[in-house]
């Protein structure tokens, strides 16, 4: 467990934006300087509207543009040599297209002025972001140094290789914050003397609720390659929890390059990706999440009232509706709605919804038709716990229910939630547990496409329904 308070993102967040904000400024006055136009007017600074422009809108545009490489990750899995890199480039990327679309139209035909104008805008920019990232990672790496964070970590496998392999990764993990709690065996120890090098925390019936009870964030398995059968369940178990998953290479991972490392002290380990889509395609989906979602609250805040006004008076109630989801890994998340029932709804136990449900208000219909009741849901994107596109979340009194009829249904918790989905364009909402099933396959074949595009699609079918009224 952490001992100390992890820094959080929003640091490197703040850094980065504060680093805009100085290189533009560095700009704005090396540009007059070498035009030599007059830097104080009635000694004052002399700052114009494309100064206050450049300053609000520029920015924001660079934590864009960072957020899409995917730097705004936790900051204790990053390495310092991979960031300043990633700097560089970036810098190098922004300032290009930023000196071309507001430098190169200034009155000058020496040269030299635009090179000198373009260096000292790239500088300023690589040199600031990076000093401040500088200052952020090295206090993250003392934390990790001293101890004060560390992350726990599970070794899961078989003797003799799981002890050959805690030996050779335990100092290589611990450089990188991760330190061994225990470890699951995946045969009983013939010896049972396992836990001279480190404690059995239990047995492999039990990982799941071993992950959950220790917060385990990593685990390693140790297992021959010629179990890699066993392996293979044992990934897919564990790609439903929120945990990295790690395995020892042997010399035909390495050869083929299959193996990468950012960290030249820490140990040989290979990461075992289980996202469905490239990183850079996750980033963007996230960024397109937080600016709908964001835009959608701002630009629909009228209709957002009049809903809350029309829900307050149309019966007795709150306004907003919350109930527990089964999210991303299993997360358990509080999903928000307009109130579309009349209050105590479900005082008999869990039930679904049905076209002729008298437990919902007349103007619960009217929401419900034009998918007025999910906008709150909005909120939920922004927070992270959906996206605007994914399966839809259901409730754990349904999902236990599904899962007994078919095991299918956990491969939708590898992905967030959504606002709207496949399952949703192709299906719409389902009356019983049997049409959840129904539903669920049109969601498992967005799972196999899925993709910027494919998402587009969805959103624009959506919205095709949603104009033409067809919700319920």
């Amino acid at each position: 467990m952490s001992k100390s308070r992890k820094i959080h993102i929003g640091w490197y967040i703040v850094s980065d934006y504060l680093a805009a904000i100085f290189s533009w400024i560095i700009l704005y006055f090396t540009r007059r300087l070498l035009l030599s136009e007059p830097i104080f007017v009635h000694h004052r600074l002399f700052l114009n509207s494309r100064f206050w422009m450049g300053i609000s809108l520029i920015p924001i545009g660079w934590l864009m543009f960072y957020g899409l490489v995917g730097s705004y990750h936790s900051l204790y899995k990053k390495s310092a040599l991979n960031e300043y890199t990633m700097i560089f480039v970036c810098s190098l990327i922004g300032c290009t297209v930023l000196f071309f679309s507001i430098v190169i139209n200034d009155p000058q035909t020496d040269y030299r002025y635009y090179y000198k104008a373009y260096f000292s805008f790239l500088i300023s920019q690589a040199v600031l972001t990076m000093a401040g990232r500088w200052i952020l990672l090295s206090l993250v790496r003392r934390q990790v140094r001293e101890g004060l964070v560390s992350f726990p970590t599970l070794l899961v496998g078989t003797e003799p290789a799981a002890e050959l392999i805690y030996h050779d990764s335990c100092r290589g993990l611990r450089t990188t914050g991760y330190q061994y709690v225990g470890y699951v065996p995946c045969d009983p120890s013939p010896t049972g003397d396992s836990g001279r090098w480190l404690p059995t925390v239990g047995t492999l019936a039990e990982l799941e609720s071993i992950i959950d009870e220790r917060s385990i964030q990593l685990v390693v398995i140790a297992m021959e390659k010629t179990q890699k059968d066993r392996v293979e369940r044992l990934v897919e178990r564990l790609n439903q929890k929120d945990v990295e998953i790690k395995i020892i290479p042997d010399i035909l991972d390495i050869l083929s390059g299959s193996v990468r490392t950012s960290n030249v002290l820490g140990a040989v380990l290979t990461d075992i990706q289980t996202g469905l889509v490239p990183e850079w395609q996750q980033n963007i989906k996230r960024l397109l999440d937080v600016c709908v979602s964001v835009l959608g609250l701002v630009l629909l805040s009228p209709l957002l009232l009049y809903s809350a006004i029309r829900v307050k008076l149309s019966s007795r109630g709150p306004v907003l509706y919350s109930q527990e989801r089964i999210g991303y890994k299993g997360h358990r998340f509080p999903i928000y709605k307009f109130r579309s029932m009349y209050e105590d709804a479900e005082r008999n136990g869990p039930a679904l919804s049905s076209a002729a449900d008298d437990r919902i208000t007349p103007w619960g219909k009217y929401m419900r038709k034009w998918r007025i009741d999910e906008l709150p849901q909005l909120w939920n994107i922004i927070k992270g716990e959906m996206s605007l596109v994914g399966p839809r979340p259901e409730r754990e009194y349904y999902v236990d229910q599904i899962l007994e009829q078919t095991p299918y249904f956990r491969y939708l918790l590898n992905v967030k939630p959504g606002l709207t989905s496949w399952g949703m364009v192709q299906f719409g909402y389902a009356e019983n547990v049997q049409e959840m099933i129904e539903r669920m396959k049109y969601d498992l074949i967005y799972l196999e496409n899925i993709s910027l595009a494919l998402d587009l699609k969805i959103m624009l079918h959506t919205l095709r329904t949603i104009f033409k009224g067809k919700g319920r």
